[in-house]
C-alpha cells in the first residue's frame, strides 16, 4: 500500500460516514506510518513528504503535510479538489461500504460485525487484543488490506482502521511496553 491508496480510502471512508462534501480534509498520520507508506527513513521523510505533494498536485490540488505540536504526528490536508477528485474517480471497495454502513448500529456486537466479514470471504483473522477487544482482517489483501481495532461496549462497537504494518508495530511497541 502506498499514501495515494491510503488517503483515497480514508477520504472514501469519510464520505461514506458522512456524505460527499467539497471541502478541505484533514487526515492524521503517526510518523511510522507515514514512513511505511512513502517507503522513506526518518532522514528522507521530507523530501519524500515534499515529492508526494509535487507529484500528486495535479489530481489532489495543492497538499500539504506538516508535522502537528504533537512530535512525530502529521496531518495531510487535501483541499477541496481532492476531496472531488476522489469522489468522482475512486470506488469504495464493497467489503469498506458494507462495513462502515453496519459498524454503527445500534446493539451490534463482534460476532454480528464477523459475520460481515465472512460474506466476503471464509479467511478472515481474528485476534483477541485485550477483553472486548479485536483486531479483524482479511489474509487476502485484495479484498481490503487494512487491519480493523474492533472495541466492543455497553453503547456498541467502535473501530480504527490501520495498515498490516502499522497494526504489527504498535502490537510489537506494546507488548514491548507490558
Amino acid at each position: 500500500m502506498d499514501l495515494k491508496t491510503n488517503i483515497c480510502d480514508s477520504i472514501k471512508e469519510c464520505e461514506i460516514k458522512l456524505g460527499y462534501q467539497e471541502e478541505t480534509i484533514h487526515l492524521y498520520y503517526p510518523e511510522n506510518t507515514l514512513l511505511e507508506l512513502l517507503k522513506a527513513t526518518p532522514g528522507s521523510l521530507h523530501q519524500k513528504t515534499d515529492s508526494f505533494c509535487q507529484t500528486q498536485a495535479g489530481l489532489f490540488g495543492n497538499i500539504t503535510i506538516e508535522e502537528t505540536q504533537e512530535k512525530g504526528r502529521y496531518c495531510i490536508s487535501i483541499p477541496a479538489k481532492g476531496v472531488k477528485y476522489v469522489h468522482e474517480n475512486i470506488t469504495a471497495s464493497p467489503f469498506m461500504e458494507a462495513f462502515v454502513q453496519e459498524i454503527h448500529k445500534p446493539g451490534l456486537k463482534k460476532d454480528d460485525i464477523l459475520k460481515l466479514f465472512y460474506q466476503f470471504s471464509k479467511d478472515v483473522i481474528t485476534e483477541k487484543i485485550e477483553n472486548n477487544e479485536w483486531a479483524v482482517y482479511f489474509q487476502d489483501n485484495t479484498i481490503d488490506a487494512y487491519v480493523y481495532y474492533i472495541e466492543e461496549d455497553d453503547f456498541g462497537l467502535q473501530y480504527h482502521r490501520f495498515t498490516k504494518e502499522t497494526f504489527s508495530a504498535m502490537q510489537t511497541c506494546h507488548t514491548s511496553n507490558s
